[in-house]
């Protein structure tokens, strides 16, 4: 079991450096949105896509070594977590420190991946309205020349635009 608890810390310790160079990167797009440099962003969504793909490799490798020492320490599935398991081994502090950075990077990542995406969305539906401002300019006419008291579309603006 020691083997697997040293195998599952370098599993932890490689998800834990995936996800702070997402974490880069989320940091990254930041700046890159905020100043619409578009061919980096590109870039950078190449180099997030990469880690991505080798977080789901890690995390799938980690998945099956927990359930195996769900098995061996008795710990029925639904109720494994990565501190109940540290509680049940002798020395329980590293995989716990793990745990917890694990646990901050993730919710780091998702802050701050959650923020670009609202740096992405605020100037779309920015666009769409103007679109549909644009789309009905001709006014109330139909093409055919009659009028059309409704129209089809009536734009609405926020503050969020």
């Amino acid at each position: 079991m020691k083997e697997q608890i040293s195998e599952l810390l370098v599993i932890i310790r490689d998800e834990i450096r995936f996800y702070h160079d997402l974490l880069e990167c989320e940091q990254l797009k930041t700046t890159l949105l905020t100043g619409g440099r578009l061919e980096e962003l590109v870039e950078c969504n190449r180099t997030e896509e990469d880690r991505v793909v080798r977080l789901r490799d890690l995390e799938a490798k980690r998945v099956r070594l927990c359930e195996k020492l769900c098995v061996e320490l008795g710990i029925p599935k639904n109720e494994f977590t990565l501190t109940r398991l540290a509680e049940s081994l002798n020395n329980p502090q590293e995989l716990k420190e793990y745990a917890e950075l694990l646990r901050n990077v993730v919710q780091n990542v998702q802050v701050i991946g959650a923020r670009n995406s609202g740096l992405v969305e605020k100037p779309l539906r920015y666009a769409e309205g103007l679109l549909s401002i644009f789309s009905n300019a001709a006014g109330p006419y139909q093409p055919d020349g009659t009028f059309n008291a409704e129209a089809s579309v009536h734009p609405t603006f926020s503050q969020d635009a």
